[in-house]
């Protein structure tokens, strides 16, 4: 690691050296040593929390958390896809056969039997069918022939309103643009006009969202209502620019459910208003933020990823063979909850990398060192860190969160921020049905179809 004197240090010259005694310059040494700064790697994505898109420093390719699995190309068992013929073709054409007398002796073949010989296919859109439609739904009254009152029967679909709306297919593929393909409003404008011969304005985009937000709530309630009794749950936040300020933006996830929130708060009072009465069935993982100090759950499981990121930055900084065991130790644990283990071969496991944990943290380090926060920073969360052994299906990082959080990186990305409060809200909605149906093997955009036709989905 490089040193550099503090500036405030007086640096003397040859000169000034030669006349000064030896007490004097023993003194000077002494003072030359407390004025020596330690000048810190620089941080990045393997060292700490900051991600690529923001590094400054390229990082070395050798300090990933990640173990090289020594595997390349498509593995084993990975199920490819190819474009395969059909058995029943919508539309067959025969070609004409032109051949009027054998190629190799010359016969006549105009009284010969034509047999199959080949059959080639060509997969394509029919536009025809992709154009817009206009459908005319018609209700009727009937006047009572004794009082003459009017009887209006006004039992339309959902989507269909006063005068003219847009169809569930047009808000389907508006919300898949914008929501999975981060598509902004003058795209999507662009593209329906171009592709279906839709005139639509930026405005109408708009309204569009905001209804599909509207009539995802009852999906949204489910949701949540399935987090909140779920046997694990990862959370994590990340900040959002809404009209120029900056608010933040919370996913609550599992395998199966996805809920985003929008807020202007980082506190722990968002988990309070969307999970009253918290996770008391699950365990759940995270990066120990100090908004979830107060959090209700069965168990808790901080996120290893980020642990060892720290630690990677600590051995930089002070080569400490301490931090170097205690990466390796999370590194084995992580190995080892692969096993098919028992549950009380699980808990001796815990105890015994509890054992290993608590000798290294006992280890003496130089005072305010990287490796001396670390060492803090791991003492007070040690009930937390090896949490996962218990349970085979709760993992040893927030990489969950994590990927939820990235698609919303990616809308601010294009985006650059959202214009208000509501569309914050109403994207983060929409994205939550989006990545729900992705986890459970359904069809992102028949799903919204589904939801628009008032159909319960989830």
């Amino acid at each position: 690691m490089n040193t550099k004197i503090k500036y405030q240090f007086s640096i003397k010259s040859a000169e000034e050296l030669d006349r000064l005694s030896h007490e004097e310059l023993l003194n000077y040494v002494k003072d030359l040593q407390k004025n020596i700064k330690q000048e810190k790697p620089p941080k990045n994505s393997t060292n700490s929390a900051i991600p690529t898109g923001k590094e400054i420093t390229t990082p070395k390719r050798n300090q990933s958390t990640r173990k090289a699995g020594g595997k390349n190309g498509g593995q084993y068992g990975h199920v490819g896809a190819t474009l395969k013929q059909t058995d029943t073709p919508d539309e067959m054409i025969d070609i004409e056969f032109k051949i009027g007398s054998c190629k190799k002796c010359g016969f006549d073949l105009s009284a010969v039997l034509a047999r199959l010989h080949e059959k080639r296919q060509v997969l394509d859109l029919d536009l025809h069918d992709t154009l817009q439609k206009i459908t005319q739904y018609q209700s009727y009254s009937k006047e009572c022939p004794r009082c003459g009152a009017i009887n209006h029967d006004n039992s339309y679909p959902q989507m269909v309103t006063p005068h003219i709306s847009y169809g569930k297919n047009i808000m389907a593929l508006v919300v898949y643009l914008s929501v999975v393909h981060y598509l902004s409003y003058t795209r999507i404008v662009e593209a329906l006009k171009t592709m279906y011969k839709m005139t639509l304005c930026e405005g109408s985009i708009d309204s569009l969202l905001k209804r599909a937000s509207k009539l995802s709530t009852n999906e949204i309630e489910t949701i949540v209502s399935g987090l909140s009794i779920a046997n694990k749950v990862g959370i994590d936040e990340t900040g959002v620019r809404v009209n120029g300020s900056r608010d933040w933006n919370w996913v609550f996830q599992n395998d199966t459910c996805t809920f985003i929130t929008y807020n202007a708060s980082r506190g722990s009072k968002v988990i309070e208003e969307n999970f009253e009465d918290g996770f008391a069935n699950a365990i759940v993982v995270h990066d120990n933020y100090s908004s979830y100090s107060q959090l209700i759950a069965k168990g808790e499981q901080l996120c290893l990823a980020h642990k060892l990121r720290d630690l990677n930055y600590a051995i930089e900084c002070d080569n400490a063979q301490v931090m170097k065991d205690m990466k390796l130790v999370l590194q084995e644990a992580m190995m080892d909850h692969k096993l098919a283990l028992s549950q009380s071969q699980r808990e001796i496991l815990k105890e015994h990398y509890l054992l290993i944990f608590d000798t290294l943290l006992k280890t003496e380090v130089k005072e305010k060192s990287e490796t001396h926060k670390q060492i803090k920073s791991l003492l007070k969360g040690r009930d937390k860190i090896f949490t996962f052994l218990l349970y085979p299906t709760v993992p040893p990082d927030n990489n969950g969160s994590e990927r939820a959080i990235r698609n919303l990186k990616v809308k601010l990305k294009v985006s650059g921020q959202f214009k208000s409060p509501q569309g914050a809200k109403d994207y983060a909605t929409l994205r939550s049905i989006v990545d729900t149906a992705r986890k459970r093997g359904m069809n992102a955009f028949d799903t919204m179809r589904d939801i628009f036709s008032g159909r319960s989905v989830f």
